[in-house]
């Protein structure tokens, strides 16, 4: 389903009106670590992933996000250094491709815009700092279990009863990257929660959260 980017100021849907349209395909990367590129993308339509790769080759999910999000993150930094992390889309995508300096100057002469994105962004960081923090947690389990109740919260369309369609493929694999454990972990844990009735799934990889299984 094609999200909408316009807010109700209308100011996005304004700087977008004119802007390149890109289509990405599932699994392609976006912007690479150690770029610095001069243009930026406002996500249309689709899933991104943030992720790094440690010095094991492992990749480590950062961050997922939704339209209307701007990346890289960075250009709201000044895009000065080089990018320190890879962007990648989780599912096909459409982005609109705008200059950084142009959209800069755009954001200078309207307030409405310039408050739209950064409202955007803070709750982004919100979120991304809210996930960081559940890597704390001490046992695999609580890790996949912070992981859902995220992709419950932000990346899921309801269903009947409860259940809660995440809008993307999730594997096993996806979970660990997520939680910073391994695949073995995060299949075992996945077990566990499938056998408690708090997610299903319909296909391998449609996954479908029940949104009680996190009730207190």
């Amino acid at each position: 389903m094609e999200h909408n980017p316009d807010t109700g100021t209308g100011a996005l849907q304004q700087l977008t009106q004119g802007a390149h349209v890109r289509q990405i395909p599932a699994g392609q990367i976006i912007l690479y670590q150690g770029d610095t590129p001069l243009e930026v993308c406002i996500l249309k339509d689709g899933v991104v992933k943030l992720y790094d790769i440690d010095e094991q080759g492992n990749e480590k999910i950062l961050h997922i996000v939704q339209p209307p999000t701007l990346v890289p993150f960075a250009f709201f930094s000044g895009m000065h250094d080089p990018l320190k992390w890879f962007y990648a889309t989780l599912s096909d995508c459409e982005v609109y491709v705008l200059s950084a300096n142009e959209l800069k100057l755009t954001m200078r002469a309207d307030p409405d815009l310039t408050e739209t994105l950064a409202t955007h962004f803070s709750s982004d960081v919100h979120e991304l700092l809210t996930r960081l923090s559940s890597l704390s947690k001490t046992n695999a389990r609580d890790k996949v279990l912070a992981a859902l109740k995220f992709l419950e919260a932000r990346h899921a369309t309801a269903r009947r009863n409860g259940w809660r369609l995440v809008n993307f493929p999730v594997s096993h694999q996806l979970i660990a990257d997520l939680c910073g454990i391994t695949r073995e972990s995060a299949a075992v844990a996945m077990k566990e929660l499938q056998n408690e009735k708090i997610i299903r799934y319909q296909r391998t990889t449609i996954l479908e959260i029940q949104s009680s299984g996190f009730e207190e």
